[in-house]
């Protein structure tokens, strides 16, 4: 109930700064998956809001979380991907530069854990936070090793996942600048 009115006012305040419509979006082109649960095709775009030098990819089988975080990271100017479970994320990690990555740990057709290993073989060094309502310690564990950068347990605050990837991805391109 929370996510519905905290969504709400989000898009509110994002038509009245725009004072367009919100659900209007450019798709720079479409991915198309089968669900595992019943076999149903599903169009799922990232959206790019201007020139966005970073993109973060959410991977959660609620669909609202998917939808609350996408919000967010938009009116940041941040291009999003989404998935709603572990197959479409890797897909996604091999399609498109990602920077970071918030991975739910329980998903239906593998865990958070199972397709960080697999996103680790494409891309080494993607940032990911997990977020999880199940705090198994020998998971967690393996997603420390696998480096992790945060957990955040469901519900969690969404100010403070926004800030966090933000600094994350703001440090990041300091540390990449001072390279180059």
């Amino acid at each position: 109930m929370i996510i519905v009115i905290v969504l709400a006012l989000v898009i509110r305040q994002r038509q009245h700064k725009q004072n367009k419509p919100v659900m209007e979006r450019e798709p720079l082109h479409s991915i198309t998956y089968i669900q595992p649960e019943n076999k149903r095709k599903v169009e799922l775009s990232p959206t790019s809001v201007g020139n966005s030098p970073f993109s973060v990819l959410i991977v959660d089988d609620q669909a609202s979380i998917r939808l609350l975080m996408r919000e967010l990271f938009e009116l940041e100017n941040i291009t999003v991907y989404e998935a709603p479970h572990g197959r479409t994320a890797i897909e996604q990690v091999q399609q498109h530069p990602i920077d970071f990555i918030l991975l739910d740990l329980k998903m239906p057709d593998m865990d958070g854990i199972e397709a960080l290993r697999e996103i680790r073989k494409i891309d080494p060094s993607v940032m990911v936070a997990m977020i999880t309502a199940y705090g198994d310690p020998d998971k967690l564990e393996a997603a420390r090793e696998m480096g992790v950068e945060a957990f955040f347990t469901k519900p969690f605050d969404i100010n403070h996942v926004k800030e966090f990837v933000m600094s994350s991805l703001m440090e990041k391109d300091k540390r990449e600048g001072e390279v180059s």
